[in-house]
């Protein structure tokens, strides 16, 4: 909700330090909200399926590039309220082929669940207020009624947004957390985003990298 500032670009930058080509489309047009209340405005103010088909769209846009190709496998992440868009990317198309959904403030329909095709990995924190840990089940028990694959972690003792940035100063249990699920995200994508069929003359041909995209991210 607060815009394509430094700490999303940094995100970003972190994902292709760890191997990927990543993308984090501008959803606020250019905002940078500088206070709370003007963030919680833009955040209301998202066109939820506008936001969808800029979703879908950067995918088109990754598969163009050569480092992923057509035939490329692409994760989407969402924080926040990106974890929601997130959600409803992966629900309402057929573009990914892995999620990582960190503390969703946004809460889809269960209907829409029930239309998710790729793995889902979420992250939530036990002392988070805005998504607290009774939706969170609710959340894991969509999945489980509508057999969908899932990982749900919980972090002890965090809070809401718990990973602002990978240069987290703040405390060493929230770095600490931010870390772990940082490489547990790297992990799933790796493996969720790998070919699952090698392509003929493997061998001789140049390996590509995984494509993630981050939708949105609450500070």
């Amino acid at each position: 909700m607060w815009g394509l500032n430094w700490t999303q670009k940094e995100l970003t930058r972190a994902f292709g330090r760890a191997g990927f080509v990543a993308l984090s489309p501008d959803l606020l047009h250019g905002q940078l909200p500088k206070d709370r209340a003007s963030a919680l405005l833009a955040k209301t103010s998202v066109d939820i399926d506008h936001t969808v088909e800029i979703a879908d769209a950067a995918t088109r846009y990754l598969r163009k590039l050569p480092w992923v190709g057509k035939q490329g496998r692409i994760g989407v992440v969402g924080f926040c309220l990106g974890g929601g868009l997130a959600l409803l990317a992966a629900a309402r198309t057929r573009a990914f082929q892995a999620a990582v959904i960190y503390h969703h403030s946004l809460f889809p329909d269960p209907q829409e669940v029930r239309r998710i095709s790729c793995k889902i990995l979420g992250h939530y924190g036990t002392e988070d207020d805005t998504t607290p840990r009774e939706e969170v089940e609710d959340f894991r028990k969509a999945l489980e009624r509508y057999g969908k694959k899932h990982e749900i972690v919980l972090y002890q003792g965090m809070g809401h947004g718990f990973v602002d940035s990978p240069l987290l100063k703040d405390s060493k249990e929230r770095r600490k957390a931010a870390t772990e699920s940082l490489k547990r995200t790297y992990q799933f994508l790796l493996r969720e985003l790998s070919a699952k069929t090698p392509p003929r003359n493997a061998a001789s041909r140049r390996p590509k990298k995984r494509a993630a995209m981050a939708v949105a991210k609450k500070v």
